[in-house]
């Protein structure tokens, strides 16, 4: 018995979704439109639900209708019977072509969801491996340190020729020279006053080192040539400028990580530099290296200092180990390992050249007799990693800074800590004037001046936008340039 109208209504094409006038169905029951059914075998010969084979031959027409009814003859598309079969037949081609897409989309997302997990489980792995690396390269690294202070660091001090009779009769004979010569020394009428320093303001400001790798660690200005300053920095170069022409004298390149320390040598054309790569060099004027390069630290050189007699400079490392060395001979005489093992992060000689002072990531402040090498005092009060050290010139007092934010003043005749000073951030470097009226100290991205045994503050020069990393006092505290992260340096005055 035939369909109802009514009962046909309820059949719907599983490509359409609207209900069939001509319904078929396949042996899996799926009701189609025969003529949409019939293209898509016609294009792909696949049942597009389950992508079985399908033939014409196989679909099923269901009777809902008087058979024998006639249907109008189509015409031309002029008219509108023939336009309703047009649109009929574009309405039909959008209805496959949706259905298809709908099919390859859900396909991709599935494709993509499988492919987005795969990537966040080897995101994972990538990360615990390099995790892993990086544990194994420090584990490796202290095993090498610790296997160096066993091996050779046990017999360095012995290895190494020592101060011999020459070299402690020239320390003793210049300690004895200055110490002389400062009883008689009157302060110089050259010397800034306070109102000078406190209409200081920034007179010039210059990026000596390269901008792909910001960041200035270190400043030094001649003794003599006073408009030559030189700097270290991030980018593995030390830079000699001129300030007056504004023109770099000479690069030195030859580091292969950071410069964390240069000097001039105030009497020869060389320069001294120290690095992240463990050596102190030696260069001359025309920015080339000198063989008498000094190689026996095991870590980052932390700091230099030139003696008194120019003829010798003592560089302190993250090894723990300070060492002696004769710029002349490029041999190193002594290498003296800190009793602690606490890594070192500072050094300074004394004016005199008899004793020396090193700063050390446990808080410490240690004095140190040169020619004995033993440590003679012990300064304790700072709460965290010292950042400076320096003596007065004078040689009556040490200054010091570290991250606890604190600047402290000893007084070597007691030795006693005579003023401490707490700033709102870390000083990270500090400078007398060779007066020893005026102390500079670098906190954040600012410099501020004292003066006195009581640190009374004279001024506040600000113009870095980064950490200010080095501080140094022209002649007669008649300027001061500043090196900063933010890759200026900068002389004020």
């Amino acid at each position: 018995r035939g369909i109802t109208s009514h009962s046909r209504k309820t059949m719907i094409c599983s490509l359409s979704g609207q209900p069939a006038q001509e319904p078929v169905a396949t042996k899996n029951g799926d009701i189609y439109e025969k003529r949409l059914i019939t293209k898509h075998i016609e294009a792909h010969g696949v049942d597009p639900i389950t992508n079985e084979p399908l033939g014409v031959t196989d679909l099923v027409v269901l009777k809902v209708s008087n058979p024998n009814g006639v249907k109008p003859r189509q015409v031309a598309q002029s008219s509108i019977p023939g336009l309703l079969q047009t649109f009929q037949n574009e309405w039909d081609a959008l209805m496959l072509e949706t259905f298809t897409l709908k099919k390859q989309l859900d396909t991709t997302r599935e494709e993509l969801s499988h492919v987005l997990y795969q990537s966040d489980a080897s995101c994972r792995v990538i990360a615990r491996l390099i995790k892993e690396r990086d544990t194994l390269q420090k584990e490796l690294e202290q095993v090498r340190l610790a296997v160096g202070r066993a091996g050779s660091n046990m017999d360095i001090e012995n290895a190494l020729p020592g101060l011999d009779a020459e070299a402690r009769n020239k320390i003793t004979v210049k300690s004895q020279e200055l110490s002389a010569q400062r009883k008689e020394r009157k302060v110089s009428a050259q010397l800034a006053t306070e109102e000078q320093l406190k209409g200081w303001k920034q007179a010039s400001s210059h990026p000596p080192h390269k901008a792909s790798t910001p960041g200035v660690l270190c400043v030094d200005i001649h003794p003599s040539k006073q408009d030559l300053t030189i700097t270290g920095g991030v980018d593995k170069s030390a830079v000699v400028f001129n300030r007056s022409t504004g023109k770099k004298e000479a690069t030195l390149v030859g580091h292969t990580k950071k410069v964390t320390s240069a000097l001039f040598h105030p009497t020869s054309d060389i320069y001294l530099t120290g690095s992240g790569d463990n050596t102190v060099r030696v260069w001359g004027q025309d920015g080339k290296q000198h063989n008498n390069n000094f190689i026996v630290h095991n870590d980052e050189v932390v700091g230099l200092s030139l003696h008194s007699t120019n003829e010798y400079v003592v560089s302190a490392s993250k090894d723990r180990t300070w060492a002696f060395h004769n710029i002349e001979t490029g041999k190193t005489l002594l290498q003296v390992t800190e009793p602690d093992e606490s890594p070192l992060t500072c050094v300074m000689l004394h004016p005199d050249g008899l004793i020396l002072a090193t700063g050390t990531e446990d808080n410490l402040i240690r004095i140190w007799d040169l020619k004995s090498q033993k440590n003679v005092a012990t300064f304790r009060g700072h709460k965290d990693v010292i950042n400076s050290v320096r003596f007065s010139e004078n040689g009556y007092y040490l200054a010091t800074s570290a991250r606890d934010n604190f600047i402290k003043l000893w007084d070597l005749r007691g030795p006693k800590n005579s003023h401490s000073l707490r700033l709102e951030t870390q000083v990270v470097s500090l400078d007398y004037d060779y007066s020893g009226k005026y102390l500079a100290a670098a906190t954040g991205s600012e410099i501020r001046i004292f003066s006195g045994k009581n640190l009374d503050h004279i001024t506040t020069l600000d113009g870095h936008t980064e950490q200010v990393t080095g501080i140094k006092f022209g002649n007669d505290a008649q300027f001061l340039a500043s090196s900063s992260m933010d890759r200026m340096l900068k002389i004020w005055g």
